[in-house]
């Protein structure tokens, strides 16, 4: 049977690295969901977050393990396999060429090199200095033959003959569907929970001290589906080093095992948007950005808040977004009908007062419920208006500043210390099933 594997990666666990112990298996990619959600469950988690990469390896394909690093998605890795793959050997060697003659530095650049494959041209079997001066000679009209930037592989001479294009930016959701392999497990939520809890939940809940600042009510997930309650509430914007303190009284076992029953903020109906699965990084953000909007002497936060009274949210980045496109609306304060409306704009127009009647007679006659298509809204605050459709800014965790991180995970990797780790786990493995074979074969493949 055919082999597909284009390199391994050792999937593990990243919070039990962050204890100190490397726990993982080697993963032929690219791969399957299916397999990925047995790795999932060999690891004891669900939270993709929860898991990266620790090392890469392959004998065919030595040269790609260079771009591929540690906390690379695994949707954009096995992406990425997939690929290469579907190249064949010629193409691939010259991918691996393009990719080192443009010094590149991570799996997106990558991904599009193999995109933008058509933008360049290969000279087979022209492998040096000499041989292609010989060929620029006998081709002087040749593109070769003209000024670019170029280099050798072991099939001929590389060199770009078209505008490169960026198709791909890192946003996992333009990775096809059926080449994804992060698995999909039900998320936690409050309503899953037996009725006694949830009746607990909001007892304790509604006990919390009000304050002018923002609060969230952070908890112990696995505690929760056992039916204790412990969690605490947390005021942000807030460090690190809060957070760390806060996940040793609520006794997680895990940073990935906490939950946000529910936040306290002077942004009428925030907390009926906010979902228990919320990152903390993108809620510290949020605080931080809500914070900022009472230093403002217009009425930019008026603005936020209608929004997010008319505006569906799929998930708490739509509402940062909410937040850094505010300057798409504009809010006419304290106007709730169309007599209203239209009373205010004829004094912003300062139209003749012998127009009003006739003016306050049409309006009088228009339906108050405007549709959203109208890119008009009705709010508690008064009437919104659409200006311009608003940008996407955030679709991840990732996406927010690193200034306001403040999830207590590391994000470094010492590549020594790995490799110790992976060959250990291999030995412990391979001693528990063949205990009197050697480990050198192991160390020597960890090296390569």
């Amino acid at each position: 049977m055919q082999d597909h594997k284009v390199f391994q990666g050792f999937v593990a666990n990243l919070s039990s690295y962050q204890k100190g112990k490397l726990q993982g298996e080697w993963v032929d990619f690219p791969t399957t969901q299916k397999r990925m959600a047995q790795v999932f469950s060999n690891l004891d988690t669900k939270d993709q977050d929860n898991v990266f990469i620790a090392e890469y390896k392959s004998k065919e394909n030595q040269g790609l393990v260079a771009y591929l690093k540690p906390f690379t998605k695994l949707d954009e890795v096995n992406f990425f396999a997939n690929m290469i793959r579907n190249l064949n050997e010629n193409t691939r060697q010259v991918a691996l060429t393009i990719m080192d003659l443009e010094g590149l530095e991570d799996i997106n650049q990558c991904i599009n090199v193999i995109y933008n494959l058509d933008k360049y041209a290969l000279i087979p079997e022209v492998t040096t200095s000499k041989q292609l001066a010989a060929y620029k000679k006998i081709h002087p009209d040749s593109p070769s033959a003209k000024k670019h930037v170029g280099d050798f592989c072991d099939i001929g001479y590389v060199y770009q003959i078209g505008k490169i294009e960026i198709i791909y930016d890192g946003n996992v959701n333009r990775i096809p569907k059926k080449l994804k392999i992060v698995p999909m497990f039900e998320p936690f939520r409050q309503n899953n929970l037996p009725k006694e809890i949830q009746a607990r939940i909001k007892d304790t809940l509604s006990h919390v001290e009000e304050k002018d600042e923002f609060q969230a009510y952070i908890a112990n997930k696995n505690a929760l589906q056992l039916g204790e309650i412990k969690g605490e509430w947390v005021a942000f914007p807030t460090d690190m080093e809060t957070i760390q303190v806060v996940f040793e009284r609520i006794e997680l076992s895990s940073p990935f095992d906490y939950v946000c029953l529910g936040v306290q903020s002077d942004v009428k109906g925030l907390n009926e948007r906010i979902d228990e699965t919320i990152h903390l990084d993108v809620l510290n953000y949020m605080a931080e950005e809500i914070e900022s909007l009472a230093y403002r002497n217009d009425e930019t936060f008026e603005i936020f808040e209608s929004c997010v009274e008319v505006f569906d949210t799929a998930n708490s980045y739509d509402i940062l977004n909410m937040l850094e496109n505010t300057d798409c609306y504009r809010l006419a304060q304290n106007q709730h009908t169309m007599q209203d409306v239209a009373n205010k704009y004829m004094g912003d127009l300062k139209l003749p007062k012998a127009l009003s009647k006739h003016i306050h007679i049409d309006i009088q006659g228009a339906n108050d419920e405007v549709k959203p298509s109208e890119a008009a809204y009705f709010t508690k605050n008064g009437f919104l208006e659409r200006l311009r459709l608003p940008t996407q800014y955030y679709t991840s965790h990732e996406d927010v500043p690193e200034s306001s991180r403040i999830f207590p995970v590391l994000k470094e990797i010492n590549k020594e210390d790995v490799k110790k780790s992976i060959v250990a786990t291999l030995e412990n493995a391979k001693s528990n099933k063949e205990p009197t074979k050697s480990s050198k074969s192991v160390k020597r493949d960890v090296e390569r």
